[in-house]
């Protein structure tokens, strides 16, 4: 028995290193979210393109620069993603703490970012006058809204046990 124990915990060591870079719960909350949160953005994005496309000339710029707050905005998302996805695959604990750390500072910035954005998107308001273009701005700070919220929770998992800054 106790050679079988030995045999197995041996056969087991090459795969240690693939344990440490396993996704943590809130990883898999944040990848789920963002998954769901993905569809949606791609969805605004479309349908505010289709709103540029048909919209009188004097009408586009409010539409251009609400899609650029957009666009910008939903691009530190995705960076913050592809860092999540780094820290997941750390090949080591010393890579793994360095990238969780930069995901930490990271998710800082982008709720900074995000938060910057709706309060942008909000004073634009003024500016537009169309139902439609209305309702996708609300639609983008809502779904900006959330968006923050999951990072919200991602950062409160990644804070966990040791003392995180506040943002900017």
């Amino acid at each position: 028995m106790r050679s079988s124990v030995i045999v197995l915990l041996v056969a087991c060591l090459p795969f240690l290193s693939l344990a440490r870079g396993a996704e943590r719960m809130g990883d898999t909350t944040f990848v789920d979210s963002y998954q769901q949160h993905a569809r949606n953005a791609i969805a605004l994005e479309n349908e505010i393109g289709f709103l540029i496309g048909i919209a009188p000339d004097e009408e586009r710029f409010n539409l251009y620069w609400t899609y650029n707050q957009f666009v910008g905005a939903w691009l530190q998302v995705e960076l913050l993603q592809a860092q999540l996805t780094l820290s997941v695959g750390a090949d080591s604990s010393t890579e793994e703490e360095a990238t969780r750390t930069t995901l930490r500072d990271q998710a800082q910035l982008v709720l900074w970012e995000l938060e910057q954005a709706e309060v942008d998107l909000e004073r634009n308001i003024p500016e537009v006058k169309r139902p439609d273009h209305l309702r996708i701005n609300r639609a983008i700070r809502a779904l900006l809204f959330e968006v923050r919220t999951t990072i919200g929770r991602l950062l409160f998992e990644q804070c966990a046990g040791i003392s995180c800054a506040p943002g900017p």
